[in-house]
Formats: structure tokens, sequence, C-alpha cells
């Protein structure tokens, strides 16, 4: 079947319960009620409530060998979390990795103030091109969050394309990393990226 072509047959579908949402459209502060009620992964856009695509198994792998790999580095001052929101008031976006200020993160944290976020990475997979390359940048730098990474899968192995804030706003790239990242910001790392394995 070509990309043109249609199937006749109906996709299978899961029914999702949402709450009305209020004239203005949901926000942050919205979000434990709507955790209790809404049955699967989403995120806030703009007001609206966004269901999330299942992950791929590269993506999670590549967020886990992440995750582990900053956290053994990270200073004191900075917790490691995954798929945490940043609190952008009618938006909730959830960075795959998260980089945060220890002083705010408790046992029952759900979000962040973007302030409180000092890197944002966002892990690309089929379904979330677009969101990953184009959208989440341009939230994450009017949001002021000084450090962006976003992750390609090459041939199974992880790229990393890193960024940093501009002082007129918007991200400049610093570099490309195969193999090892290596960056002064938002604190000193220095990581060979291990290769993506199951």
């Amino acid at each position: 079947m070509t990309a043109a072509q249609h199937s006749d047959e109906p996709i299978p579908t899961r029914l999702v319960a949402l709450p009305m949402p209020p004239s203005g459209g949901f926000t942050a502060e919205d979000l434990p009620r709507l955790i209790e009620v809404v049955d699967g992964r989403f995120e806030l856009l703009d007001g609206d409530v966004v269901m999330m695509a299942p992950a791929t198994h590269w993506h999670d792998e590549v967020v886990d060998l992440l995750k582990h790999s900053l956290r053994a580095i990270a200073p004191q001052g900075f917790v490691i979390g995954s798929e945490k929101g940043v609190n952008l008031g009618a938006s909730v976006p959830e960075p795959d990795v998260l980089a945060i200020s220890r002083a705010v993160v408790r046992s029952d944290s759900l979000m962040f103030e973007p302030d409180d976020v000092h890197l944002a990475v966002e892990v690309v997979s089929p379904r979330t091109k677009t969101k990953d390359r184009k959208l989440r940048p341009l939230q994450y730098a009017e949001a002021g969050i000084k450090c962006f990474w976003r992750v390609e899968n090459e041939d199974d192995a992880m790229v990393v394309y890193t960024f940093e804030l501009l002082p007129e706003g918007g991200y400049a790239p610093t570099g490309v990393h195969r193999g090892r990242v290596k960056v002064d910001r938002p604190f000193p790392i220095d990581i060979e990226l291990p290769e993506v394995t199951w």
C-alpha cells in the first residue's frame, strides 16, 4: 500500500473519557485533577489535552541510558528526571529527560517551573519528529530554558544535537555528538553515549 492509498477498514479505537474543558482551556493548575481522570499519557497544549502516542523501544532505551549517564555525573544541585511537566501555563510539555534544580524537587512533583529546568532533552521518534524538531525547541526557548538537546536515531545509534539559549531568544546549535557528549552547560558534561541494545 502506498502512502496515498487508504484502507477501508476502521481504525481500532480505545475510548478515553475527558472532562469538559473550561471556557479558556485547561491550565497547569488542572494537571493533578486531569491525571486522576484521563486514562493514558497526555500533555497540555494551548489548553487542550493531547494524548501521547506509545513510545518505541529504542526511544525508551535511550531515555533510560541518558538519564542514568547524566545522574552519574550531575552536581549536587541538580536532579535528573524524566517525563515530568514544564509549567508553561496553558501548555505543559513533558521532556523525555530533564535536569532540574534539586531545591524544588519533592516526592510528589508532577511539573516544574521553567526557571528550575536547566536542560530539556527530547528523543525523536517516528511519530514525534515535527513536535521534537520544531515545536519543543520553540516552547522551551520562549520559556527561557537555557539548554536543549534533541536525540536522533542514526542506524540505532544515538546522535545528540545540543543547543543553548541566545540572549535575544531562540536556540543556537552548539554541536552534533556521536559516541560522546562533551559540553560545559548546564554543568560540565562528558559522557560516552552507550550503544543502544536489546
